[in-house]
């Protein structure tokens, strides 16, 4: 099982907190639960059971349940959960086959006549900002390894950029790996390019630091955009 995501965010004055998890091949299915003030306002589960009989590995869930995460941040930031939260359904979809997206079955939900707001399902949320925002595809950066990142020690990670909704690899984005601290200016460590199928295989080393605080940056640019992602750096005790 793949350990999950949670973040916080703020919007129009309320702290939303996103919980997004993999119950595990016994269970093959991605949850991402919404919470306001400690109460499950919205959930998502996605089954990936069809999927499993195929083959899929921990790579592929561990995209799905980032794609999955990420697009219900989106939704809180253009509003989609101020409503009350009987206003959201709870759902449970199937998963799109390896290498496809929620986007994708947009397209046929569209199809099927609109229901008044009451009526509609937190699927068809998700569906809805899908739609408005095809035209505002950009760059997504993943940090595909479970990793600690301790001060004075040597790392290796692997990092994917991909295209925010279809999820295709970015090939030649520029990637670059950053040190800052609260002791010293910041510090480049890394600089390279993401290969053909847009990951990269990155080893550094991460300075020594014998008081403050200090966080590793982990960036990619592209044409269409760029993203980061940032890890705390540990001290060893």
């Amino acid at each position: 099982m793949i350990t999950g995501f949670n973040t916080d965010i703020k919007h129009n004055e309320k702290v939303y907190h996103v919980q997004t998890e993999d119950k595990g091949v016994g269970n093959p299915y991605i949850e991402s639960l919404v919470y306001v003030g400690g109460e499950i306002l919205a959930s998502k589960k996605t089954s990936y059971a069809e999927q499993l009989k195929s083959g899929v590995d921990d790579k592929w869930i561990g995209g799905l349940m980032e794609q999955q995460h990420r697009t219900m941040i989106a939704a809180i930031k253009r509003g989609r959960f101020d409503q009350p939260a009987d206003a959201t359904k709870n759902g449970t979809t199937r998963t799109p086959t390896a290498g496809a997206t929620l986007a994708q079955d947009a397209s046929s939900a569209l199809a099927e006549p609109p229901t008044g707001d009451e009526d509609r399902t937190l699927d068809q949320v998700i569906i809805d900002y899908l739609a408005s925002e095809a035209e505002s595809e950009h760059l997504e950066l993943a940090l595909l390894n479970e990793i600690d990142f301790f001060a004075g020690s040597t790392v290796e990670m692997r990092i994917a950029a991909r295209k925010s909704l279809s999820q295709a690899p970015i090939p030649a984005a520029a990637v670059e790996v950053k040190v800052i601290s609260t002791v010293e200016p910041p510090r480049v460590i890394y600089r390279g390019k993401t290969a053909a199928d847009g990951t990269a295989t990155i080893r550094c080393s991460i300075p020594a630091f014998r008081e403050g605080t200090a966080a590793v940056i982990i960036s990619a640019q592209s044409a269409i955009g760029n993203d980061e992602v940032k890890q705390l750096v540990k001290r060893k005790k």
